[in-house]
């Protein structure tokens, strides 16, 4: 493989993109007679399925107080309100709201500020489900806030503060939940590497050798086409590419644009519960990719010993002994996916990869991981390729992830953590 050495503009990471956050109190709470102040916090946001283990606690009530929890689904334009001439409550959810059950005792002593209400979300969303709001959505908006007695105050009663909290998806169960746009892959060990002779049509070299036993220990989802030019746009608000198409692979981005979309792509599906614990949307390690393109084939490529025209957008087949007419990048998915369903493994644009260039050894290895020379790989066939250079166990490296061209561009896996 042949690469460019044109330097990407400098750019700033984001490092806090969408970032997951916490149920949100907002709004004040009213002080009763007494002197307590409620406050209302949930331990986890819900999730859609109503299976997040999500509680939400009105702590420092005053003791033996008889009151509510209850909610609504839009605040849009609300300024809170007081809730009497005279109260320090404010009404802080805009209606219509929804009760949370009957009314509860807040326990604790009488004219301490030791008591509260707890609402399990879960069981009362899975009990009403015709409740305000349910079915939910991932992005959806609740407003929560308590209502107490107290026979000395305006009204009679005050308010707590309030809890916004957000919906999310629950989180894929690695192995089992499909998640949209991508393909699980399985565990497995295969034969990483070739022994193809130096010669045509595979001109092969000591850099794909020798090959060895590695062993993928963890299951993992892999997009099933390069991140295309609309998905990038959405995410990172501009696009790069020199061929323009909302459905052609994003091309012109460094190693380290792909991290940053990697990075934001984390963030923004974390805050709606999709990422499971111990994973991250990341590229791809060298080992993972070669895995994923071979999809259990042991020949050159994962459609057989050669690769035709017909079959993947590339420049020129040796197999053929003809030329592709390839000029430009081809909108994803335009060929036929591999067995497992990932598209465009041998062509279209080459692919960054997580890891670093290391030599291969010739003993079995489980999730190799390269972290010696610094210079990120890069995998995988593209347009302006000749047919060797599409091979399932061609090898290619930058030496600079700051390195750009309108060949390369990139996939995400939704992966465990790698460890180097």
């Amino acid at each position: 493989m042949k690469f460019v050495t044109k330097r990407a503009p400098s750019l700033i990471l984001l490092a806090s993109f969408a970032q997951a956050q916490n149920p949100q109190p907002y709004c004040t709470a009213g002080t009763s007679t007494n002197g307590c102040t409620p406050s209302i916090n949930a331990n986890v946001q819900p999730n859609t399925a109503n299976t997040a283990g999500c509680v939400v606690t009105t702590s420092g009530v005053e003791g033996q107080k008889q009151g509510l929890v209850f909610y609504g689904v839009d605040n849009t334009g609300y300024a809170p309100t007081p809730w009497g001439a005279g109260s320090s409550s404010f009404r802080c959810v805009k209606p219509p709201t929804r009760r949370m059950g009957s009314p509860l005792n807040s326990g604790g002593t009488a004219g301490l500020c030791d008591g509260s209400y707890v609402i399990n979300w879960d069981a009362f969303q899975l009990a009403n489900p015709s409740a305000l709001g349910n079915p939910w959505l991932a992005g959806d908006k609740v407003f929560v806030q308590s209502w107490y007695r107290d026979p000395s105050a305006v009204k009679t009663s005050n308010l707590s503060n309030a809890l916004e909290l957000t919906l999310r998806n629950p989180a894929p169960v690695p192995c089992v939940t499909p998640v949209p746009g991508m393909v699980l892959i399985p565990a497995g060990t295969f034969q990483m590497g070739s022994n193809a002779a130096s010669g045509a049509p595979y001109f092969g070299n000591s850099y794909t050798q020798p090959v060895h036993q590695v062993t993928i220990s963890r299951c993992f989802w892999m997009s099933q086409t390069e991140v295309t030019q609309a998905q990038y746009a959405s995410l990172m608000g501009t696009n790069p590419s020199f061929f323009s198409g909302a459905t052609r692979p994003v091309e012109m981005v460094s190693w380290f644009n792909a991290q940053a979309y990697c990075a934001a792509l984390t963030a923004q599906q974390a805050a709606l519960g999709s990422v499971p614990a111990g994973y991250q949307y990341r590229l791809p390690t060298e080992a993972e990719w070669e895995y994923a393109c071979r999809a259990g084939t042991t020949t050159e490529f994962n459609v057989g010993a050669s690769l035709l025209c017909n079959q993947e957008s590339f420049s020129y087949s040796y197999h053929s002994n003809s030329s592709c007419g390839s000029s430009g990048t081809a909108a994803v998915a335009s060929y036929a996916p591999n067995a497992w369903g990932l598209y465009d493994m041998h062509g279209n644009v080459s692919e960054w990869c997580q890891d670093s260039s290391w030599a291969y050894s010739a003993g079995a290895v489980t999730d190799p991981f390269g972290t010696i020379s610094g210079w990120p790989v890069i995998r995988g066939g593209a347009w302006s390729f000749n047919s060797n250079g599409c091979r399932s166990a061609e090898r290619g490296y930058s030496s600079s992830g700051s390195v750009w061209a309108s060949y390369l561009g990139f996939r995400v896996v939704l992966a465990p953590i790698p460890v180097p």
